[in-house]
């Protein structure tokens, strides 16, 4: 139940939306973890994507008067998340998904830094993978921009963010427009593409989310959803490229983009067995590049790094200790390896 620290706000700073399609056995848990915020100004709006299951009867269940649930007939995430926009009053918008998690000091944490930065559009943390059952696995999403301060550059070159950890301004949603009804998958790439061509993103360098693997989610999954989803994040870029008025040194990047994505996608099958569609990316990836040597090595390094070096004993530290040395000899650029 709310209690007298957590008033009922017409007006809240924060709109929390939570699209959900058929996901009764998870959503409790992430009501549960935006309902135990330590910030407690917030609306959360959960988008039910005509689900057939108990989702919506597990909504129900919550009395929280900041609760409200939005039903929808089944059209897709993107549309989902923009009935959420429409709906939102808060000046400031999150979203999380709904099998994930977030840490109670999540959204205190993000708007603090939205509220010490009036020049930043758009702030993100890391999110910590778990399986089904919230076992931590060896892996985390959520980086530092490539190029300090380029934040649109960063983007184009891979994308750092994670996605359950982002509090944006509505301002933002504003200027560039809604979601891409046309994206059922990749949405937030678009969006934060868009975003970033316009504004600056901040990250915050800690863990403020837990991210949920599990066989029904496309991010965890192997299924034909998944295989969609790889090659609609193509799609988004090739968008992105023929957009009007792009930069120049923005447009000369199409070649490392793509060299970037289908190395991602060749190190997912490849962790998920798929040998020959794992070759088939690399071969790809090696096709589209300027510097197949380079491109070569760096598939080596990445599969030597993510299906290896966790197998060994020592092998987290020595990961770590590697990426240090080679954000130094960058001279202390972090970002988001290509995995």
């Amino acid at each position: 139940m709310i209690t007298d620290s957590a008033p009922l706000s017409a007006n809240p700073t924060v709109s929390v939306i939570v699209p959900c399609w058929n996901r009764e056995r998870f959503i409790a848990d992430a009501i549960r973890s935006i309902l135990a915020q330590t910030f407690t100004d917030f609306e959360l709006i959960v988008v039910d994507d005509g689900s057939t299951d108990g989702s919506r009867a597990v909504v129900a269940s919550f009395a929280d008067p900041r609760l409200r649930c939005l039903p929808c007939e089944h059209r897709g995430i993107s549309a989902a998340m923009n009935a959420g926009l429409a709906a939102a009053r808060g000046r400031l918008i999150a979203r999380l998904d709904s099998d994930d998690f977030w840490l109670p000091d999540m959204l205190a944490t993000q708007v603090a830094v939205l509220e010490a930065r009036p020049d930043v559009g758009l702030v993100y943390a890391k999110g910590e993978c778990t399986d089904a059952d919230w076992k931590p696995l060896s892996m985390a999403w959520g980086y530092p921009l490539r190029y300090p301060g380029q934040t649109f550059r960063s983007m184009v070159y891979n994308d750092s963010t994670c996605n359950i950890t982002v509090v944006c301004r509505r301002e933002c949603f504003e200027r560039v427009g809604i979601y891409d009804e046309s994206l059922q998958t990749s949405e937030d790439l678009d969006m934060w593409l868009r975003v970033a061509r316009q504004f600056d993103f901040a990250f915050t360098d800690r863990v403020l989310a837990r991210i949920r693997l599990h066989g029904g989610s496309i991010t965890g999954g192997i299924s034909a959803e998944r295989d969609e989803q790889m090659g609609r994040r193509g799609l988004v870029f090739e968008k992105l490229f023929a957009s009007p008025g792009l930069p120049p040194e923005i447009a000369a990047m199409k070649g490392l983009v793509f060299s970037n994505l289908h190395t991602s996608n060749g190190l997912l099958w490849l962790g998920h067995g798929k040998i020959r569609m794992a070759l088939g990316a690399f071969r790809r990836a090696v096709g589209v590049s300027s510097s197949p040597g380079y491109t070569l090595l760096r598939i080596a390094w990445s599969g030597f790094k993510w299906q290896v070096l966790p197998r060994l004993p020592a092998g987290r530290r020595l990961s770590a200790w590697m990426e240090r040395r080679l954000q130094q000899i960058r001279g202390g650029t972090g970002h988001r390896p290509v995995s």
